[in-house]
């Protein structure tokens, strides 16, 4: 059980795709972290690389009054695996959502130059992006997930980066109570299996009718979820969490 809980956020996002959870867990009595990872948010001048990242969480962690849980989502949730990998007896618990596929190189190398040639066409500036989003989820948490800007020129570093670490290794190193969290529809699910799989500790949490960025599509439920998982109280393996947005 431990009162410290620190937030990992994703791709060009920031710190601030974390506020609903960050207020509501406050209120509760939380410690909550949620700092911006290189090259994004107030961090957006600076260069993404795996050691800055892993040297943000590490700070975040060493912050933190109690062995905090540990939440990333999406890259988040990739580099919250591989910093716990790492850092044996520093952690209460794990938690990462809307990350359980592996990335393969080429897969990487694909996504990443189809982000790269979309920033390229006049249509896709920041302005319909946010729209875009808020279509998908809301304006809220459109405002939230761009609320400290959209991070440009990072998506091929981190592609590249996520792709060259072994996903299920970390998560077979990891020495605390993991849980992963899904969205129902996140395409990010394909391998949810084989992550659970390599876990000595793991459990998995569908939210229903949520997609990717689960946190922001049924903000309610996921903070309940890591309440849950700061606690120590197991939900059980396939369970679906309804209700409450």
């Amino acid at each position: 059980m431990t009162s410290s809980i620190v937030l990992i956020h994703a791709v060009r996002s920031s710190r601030t795709m974390w506020k609903g959870q960050t207020r509501r867990l406050r209120e509760h009595g939380f410690q909550v972290i949620a700092p911006d990872l290189p090259g994004h948010g107030r961090r957006r001048g600076e260069e993404f690389t795996l050691e800055s990242a892993l040297a943000t969480i590490e700070q975040a962690v060493s912050d933190c009054e109690q062995p905090p849980l540990l939440v990333g989502l999406s890259l988040g949730g990739y580099l919250t695996l591989h910093w716990a990998s790492r850092n044996p007896g520093r952690l209460e618990a794990v938690l990462v959502a809307d990350c359980t596929i592996v990335p393969g190189p080429a897969m990487a190398r694909l996504y990443g130059l189809w982000i790269t040639m979309k920033d390229w066409l006049p249509g896709d500036s920041d302005t319909r992006v946010a729209r875009a989003f808020a279509k998908r989820h809301s304006r809220k948490a459109s405002r939230r997930y761009y609320g400290g800007g959209r991070a440009h020129g990072v998506v091929g570093t981190v592609v590249r980066t996520i792709s060259s670490l072994d996903l299920l290794a970390d998560i077979a190193m990891i020495d605390v109570p993991l849980t992963f969290l899904n969205g129902e529809h996140d395409p990010f699910r394909r391998h949810e299996a084989l992550f659970l799989e390599a876990a000595r500790d793991g459990e998995l949490v569908i939210l229903d009718d949520a997609g990717h960025i689960a946190n922001l599509s049924r903000p309610k439920r996921f903070t309940k979820v890591l309440r849950r998982a700061a606690a120590g109280a197991e939900m059980g393996t396939g369970v679906e969490v309804g209700n409450g947005d």
